[in-house]
């Protein structure tokens, strides 16, 4: 007899159940990367001093920072998978990298 076991689904790891608000990342992804960054950015500006030469530094750096954040974060290596992201791509060849390898050893001819 079979028994009726329910049916057991299996997601490949780099499907991602969610939705893309900006540049197709999620709000988890902006509000864990991005919010700090515009957070620090803000509060640069509240910090001495306030000159014009230093306003626009502060503003030149924020504006280099925020770009370099988005396109890490939405930047796709694989150009025929649109669904693997820059983060995941490295963590996977970091993953790889550092797996356990088996080498095998010919016998000693006598």
């Amino acid at each position: 007899m079979s028994e009726n076991k329910p049916k057991v689904f299996v997601f490949p790891e780099n499907v991602s159940s969610s939705y893309g608000v900006f540049l197709g990342l999620s709000l988890k992804e902006l509000a864990k990367y991005v919010l700090p960054v515009i957070v620090v950015g803000v509060l640069s500006f509240l910090i001495p001093p306030q000159s014009l030469k230093a306003t626009i530094v502060k503003i030149i750096i924020f504006i280099l920072l925020i770009t370099i954040v988005l396109g890490v974060l939405s930047s796709q290596p694989v150009a025929y998978r649109s669904n693997i992201k820059l983060l995941t791509h490295l963590r996977l060849k970091r993953n790889y990298n550092r797996r356990q390898r088996l080498f095998f050893e010919e016998k000693k001819r006598s």
